[in-house]
């Protein structure tokens, strides 16, 4: 149920709380008209009762000595389909009902109350005049078939209350709801790169239009970051790119002087591999810029995927030799992919870099490529120490280093670019598995434009 939708939501709360209403109120109900019928029920009793002596009273003769026998023509009508005991003051029974077997005992109680008879309930009073006591006693199946009567009608009432305001609830939320569906429509076109869009604020000036202002100016202050972020990333890269290229070419020429010693060959070379991962830092802070403002262009075209790997693969056992990694590929003969076939080189590149950095020495790397239901996957594995659980799920962000070794060397923009341009070529990428033996990436590239 965490997953309907809000306007079932509330309909199905509000059809529960009227229920546990309606049951509430039926059993209060209940309660008051079985206790009004139930004292209804004893008053008439002791209307019989008081007739009952009011007629022994006006009896001839009728003086309490000699009120040895209660005659049937003395009870009232109204009790003789009761139960009916007369006693003297001696506790003598001087009459008995003829529905009555055995004598009603004195159970000590005066006041109206139930008791069991024969496995019935029984309504009893007692009553006392003139030297005489009246038991009597009425059945409570009446009142009882009274009651089993209100609760069923309001038990069948149930599905129907329930039926109607499941429907007008979900009616009262749609129409309460429609402003935030119209926020949620509006806000769904505001993306990174329609950040100038903005949400409709309806007339009514309710809490509502307060929290569409609200989040409009919160909208506005993003659009300004992010504008200012990634114009400082293009600026920045950008400019990066000429002082890089002149260092590059001062130390390529040096190194390539032939009186050159061999130690300052070697710092050189040195230079020249950290002015080769500056340019690749400059390179990967541009193109993320671009696709953060919307502008990464695509030169999508058929080749085949394979041809790319094997060059990389290559690369990559050039780039492991020296740690004592090996690398395995299992890679098809051929593996049909339309999508830009630089991007997606530096998607699988960016990989195996990574997975090679992050390696034990005389640790193993493994690539595996193949098609599956309409899509390119690509898993790249490698041994070494995993990613902390508390890290995982920053894996992705740009210059966090997931590891946290600072002892290699990298930007922290590896993966955040692969991820982004699998993205663009409506792909992605995502951990499979990282523990303390293996840690594996997996991509997925949609097979045709």
């Amino acid at each position: 149920m965490r997953k309907w939708p809000l306007r079932w939501k509330v309909a199905l709360y509000s059809a529960l709380l009227a229920i546990a209403a309606t049951i509430a109120g039926a059993l209060i109900t209940w309660t008051v008209m079985r206790y009004e019928e139930i004292a209804a029920f004893d008053r008439r009793l002791a209307v019989d009762a008081h007739e009952f002596f009011r007629d022994v009273a006006n009896f001839d003769g009728s003086s309490a000595d000699n009120w040895r026998i209660i005659k049937y023509n003395f009870v009232p009508l109204a009790l003789r389909n009761r139960l009916v005991e007369v006693t003297n003051a001696q506790g003598e029974a001087l009459y008995l009902s003829p529905g009555l077997l055995e004598s009603l005992s004195d159970d000590g109680i005066k006041e109206f109350h139930t008791r069991k008879i024969g496995g019935r309930s029984i309504r009893m009073g007692e009553f006392s005049e003139h030297g005489l006591t009246l038991r009597v006693g009425a059945d409570l199946k009446e009142i009882n078939q009274i009651g089993r009567d209100i609760f069923y009608a309001m038990l069948a009432a149930i599905p129907t209350v329930l039926l109607v305001i499941v429907i007008g609830g979900r009616w009262v939320a749609s129409r309460a709801l429609a402003p935030v569906e119209e926020i949620r429509q509006a806000a769904a076109q505001i993306t990174a790169q329609r950040l100038d869009r903005r949400l409709p604020v309806p007339p009514t000036g309710d809490e509502i239009a307060g929290l569409i202002e609200v989040l409009n100016a919160a909208f506005d202050r993003l659009q300004r970051s992010f504008e200012q972020s990634a114009r400082f990333s293009a600026d920045a890269s950008h400019h990066l790119k000429t002082p890089i290229t002149v260092l590059r070419a001062g130390v390529e020429e040096v190194m390539a002087d032939p009186e050159l010693n061999a130690n300052t060959q070697a710092i050189a070379e040195g230079l020249l591999h950290r002015i080769h991962q500056l340019n690749s830092v400059a390179d990967n802070l541009l193109l993320l810029a671009r696709a953060d403002a919307g502008r990464l262009e695509l030169h999508k075209s058929d080749f085949d995927f394979s041809e790319v790997l094997e060059g990389i693969v290559d690369d990559a056992r050039a780039l492991a030799a020296p740690l004592g990694l090996t690398v395995e590929a299992e890679v098809p003969k051929h593996l049909p992919l339309t999508a830009d076939r630089a991007f997606v080189g530096m998607i699988a590149q960016n990989l195996l870099e990574n997975a090679i950095m992050y390696n034990a020495r005389g640790g193993r790397v493994r690539l595996v490529a193949r098609a599956v239901n309409g899509s390119v996957e690509l898993t790249i594995g490698n041994t070494g120490e995993g990613i902390p659980k508390e890290r995982v799920s920053h894996l992705f962000e740009r210059f966090y280093r997931a590891r946290g070794d600072e002892r290699v060397p990298g930007s922290g923009l590896g993966l955040s670019t692969a991820r982004e341009l699998a993205r663009a070529h409506g792909g992605e990428i995502s951990l499979l598995r990282s523990d303390a033996t293996w840690t594996e990436l997996n991509v997925r590239l949609p097979q045709t434009a």
